[in-house]
């Protein structure tokens, strides 16, 4: 793609040749010469192109090739005599249909059928024509561009060619009006006030002054110095408008302009505005002729207008207009790059690829307007359900492209992510839109491959996603399928769990089993409640299985709600008893269900209905959680405990927590995790840590429990260290409420 600093360039450069080529015009040069160097000038401002001009004859039914400076000598000879009509090549066509023809590929274009074979010879792939139309509405000839390889032209290059055309019209008809003086006198008058019409109207500004005094200057250049008309400014000096750092070396620039004749000259330059505020310009200057005197003349471009233009350019040619979203060229970019060998251990990534289904029948019965109001809000849900850091695409029509940079270490990994970001988009999707007062649904068919990088080219990705995508569609849509069939059943493994999980939780299958927490005298001084399934399907299912899957998939929230509530009751009911009055409870919260607005109010409405006493309830989270947004933790930990309620630190060791902030936390308790216990006897760096968080604890205040206690010799050590209480398998399993009882005696004090 030109880029748009070279596209100015090209541009002013463009600009800089016509005012030499009007030069040339005066000098009563042929017409072969001038468009023969018109060609030239073409090709200098855009290198990669092959210019050439074709006429049209007497007859208006035959073009003749009279500039084609870098074409074959060959290609030219054999471009005599050419017909138009609709299929007569580039420029037939574009002739005969009074319209630019873009051929992108002259080898497949039906358009040079019969005439291929003498372009492609002579290396030529491409051909974009414009006709050359006079003032009258005649067809005079046609301007074309050939390339060595296929291709389209930019935005830039196409305005290029039409301006190139319009000025090849006011060339060509000055010369066949040379037959009559009165009509060549006529038709200069208008081409020099179209001429001048467009520089007066040119984008860019454009001022003509002498030895300083400012002539002329067109309303983009009025616009520049915020003036009002050109009186405002006509009449007085450069100086004026020339800020005093560089004010005298710019009039040096602007003398040596008029010293060196019609040579070009490119620089920056401040101006100062009439209202006082400053503009960094690029100026182009040369000397011409104006009312018969020398003075200087092309161009001052406002950077921060270019600026505001690359950004244009940039936004139209990567992202999609109605959504905003990323179109998918970019998306391509970033997926090429996603596959590429990163030098590390080669990591997974996905490309999830989804279509909404029966689209069509929206967009035909209902309008465009609804169908565009329906993909805006379906690029605003997809945005939804992926990181920062993964690409959302519109890629055409109702196709959406979702590219879950490489993150993952195995494919499985990547399939599991891949899969519940798909299952997030469709769930979003099967919401119904509200547009215009009225109520519709839309669902997507969503297709996932998996890849590894520096194993798979782009194209070969993307055709994978895509035959994944049509196997939902024929399915019976609205489903997600993977490319992999392996990982297809591995997804649909998934997915059948999670729901037999949702109807667990809707049917009761989950409860609670308690493990005894016990002092230093062997005395049980509470216990922590332990959530367990017991699947009417799958029958007991390990907590190892089920709660990562909750984490992800949200469940973890209805799941943490059900545990609270129900060891509150419990611990209700123990306070009935002088056996058990005096026990606590300690709950696991997840990070998902204490980072909700409403903890707080869960927490307070479930000891207010099940009436257990504040004080026997302790809440246990993890150091991972304590890694952002401190003072907000920190701040909802002590609203939580002015309720009565006491905090512990679970698995104190092993995350991120900083040290400074461990003071301010409202913590009661720390546990050592179990990962240390296991091997104190064995260990020397777990015996040191396990030490130091017990001394750690009680220099902050808090008591400080094992868990994973399996061996007398386990708790004898412990004990040495100052540790205040234990918990593991070598007092007891978990096990259900209405057991523990009966269980007590068998417990190893």
């Amino acid at each position: 793609m030109t880029q748009a600093p070279q596209a100015a360039d090209s541009f002013q450069q463009q600009l800089a040749g016509e005012l030499k080529l009007l030069e040339l015009l005066a000098t009563g040069a042929t017409l072969e010469a001038l468009l023969d160097a018109f060609t030239r000038s073409f090709e200098s401002s855009f290198p990669e192109v092959i210019g050439s001009v074709m006429l049209l004859d007497a007859s208006g039914t035959q073009l003749d090739m009279v500039a084609g400076p870098s074409l074959p000598a060959a290609y030219r000879a054999a471009c005599q005599k050419v017909a138009i009509g609709p299929g007569v090549g580039s420029c037939g066509s574009a002739a005969h249909a009074r319209q630019t023809i873009l051929v992108t590929d002259i080898a497949t274009d039906a358009r040079w059928h019969g005439f291929a074979h003498l372009a492609l010879q002579h290396g030529l792939r491409a051909c974009w024509s414009t006709p050359i139309i006079g003032a009258q509405g005649k067809v005079l000839g046609t301007f074309a561009n050939y390339l060595h390889q296929p291709g389209a032209p930019e935005p830039q290059q196409l305005v290029a060619m039409q301006r190139s055309a319009y000025l090849l019209g006011l060339f060509i008809e000055r010369h066949h009006f040379a037959r009559d003086l009165a009509a060549q006198q006529a038709a200069l008058c208008e081409s020099e006030a179209r001429y001048r019409t467009l520089v007066e109207w040119a984008p860019q500004a454009v001022a003509v002054h002498r030895n300083g005094e400012l002539l002329y200057v067109n309303a983009a250049a009025i616009a520049l110095l915020h003036g009002q008309v050109a009186g405002d400014i006509v009449g007085k000096h450069i100086s004026d408008f020339l800020h005093p750092d560089d004010r005298q070396v710019a009039l040096e620039r602007a003398q040596m302009a008029m010293v060196q004749g019609s040579s070009l000259q490119l620089r920056e330059e401040k101006l100062m505005r009439l209202d006082g505020s400053m503009a960094l310009v690029e100026i182009q200057s040369m000397s011409i002729q104006y009312d018969g005197a020398p003075a200087v003349y092309v161009v001052a471009h406002d950077l921060s207008k270019r600026q505001e233009d690359e950004q244009t350019i940039h936004h139209l040619a990567f992202y999609d207009a109605l959504t905003s979203l990323p179109n998918r060229r970019l998306l391509m970019d970033r997926l090429q790059q996603a596959l590429l060998p990163s030098g590390r251990k080669q990591r997974f990534g996905a490309l999830i690829l989804l279509d909404l289904d029966h689209f069509k029948s929206i967009n035909d019965l209902m309008g465009h307007e609804v169908g565009d109001a329906l993909l805006k809000q379906v690029a605003e849900r997809l945005q939804l359900c992926v990181r920062k850091n993964d690409s959302v695409a519109r890629v055409g029509g109702d196709e959406f492209m979702v590219l879950l940079e490489s993150f993952a270490v195995t494919a499985v990994e990547a399939a599991q992510y891949a899969e519940m970001v798909a299952s997030k988009m469709a769930e979003q999707l099967n919401i119904p839109y509200t547009l215009f007062d009225a109520c519709y649904t839309s669902t997507p068919s969503i297709g996932i491959v998996v890849f590894k990088e520096g194993s798979a080219t782009r194209d070969e990705t993307v055709r994978k996603a895509d035959a994944a995508m049509y196997q939902a569609k024929a399915a019976g849509r609205n489903l997600i399928r993977f490319f992999d069939p392996t990982m297809q059943a591995q997804a649909l493994e998934r997915m059948a769990f999670e729901q037999d999980m949702r109807q667990g939780l809707e049917q009761q299958e989950f409860v609670l089993h308690y493990q005894v927490q016990v002092n230093t005298q062997g005395e049980i001084i509470g216990l922590e409640a332990l959530a367990r399934w017991h699947s009417a399907k799958h029958g007991p299912v390990p907590p190892s299985r089920f709660i990562p899957l909750a984490e992800e998939n949200g469940l973890i929230l209805p799941l943490g709600q059900f545990v609270l509530a129900s060891a509150c009751q419990q611990l209700a009911l123990w306070a009935k008893h002088p056996r058990t009055a005096n026990w606590t409870v300690a709950v696991n919260v997840s990070a998902r269900q204490f980072a909700q607005d409403g903890f707080y109010d869960s927490v307070a409405s479930v000891l207010q209905s099940s009436g257990a006493n504040p004080q026997r309830l302790k809440l246990e989270l993890t150091e991972s959680m304590l890694v952002k947004n401190m003072d907000a933790i920190i701040a909802k930990m002590n609203a939580v405990k002015a309720l009565g309620v006491s905090f512990s630190l679970d698995d104190f060791g092993t995350g991120y927590s900083s040290l400074s902030y461990l003071k301010q936390l409202p913590l009661a308790q720390l546990k050592i995790d179990q990962s240390f216990v296991r091997d104190l006897l064995t260990d020397a760096n777990d015996a040191v840590i396990a030490r130091t968080v017990v001394a750690l604890g009680h220099s902050l205040g808090m008591k400080v429990i094992a868990e994973g206690v399996e061996t007398s010799e386990q708790r004898q050590l412990l004990t040495e260290m100052g540790c205040d209480a234990f918990q593991g398998y070598y007092f007891g399993r978990p096990v259900a409420a209405a057991d523990l009882l009966e269980n007590i005696s068998q417990i190893t004090l």
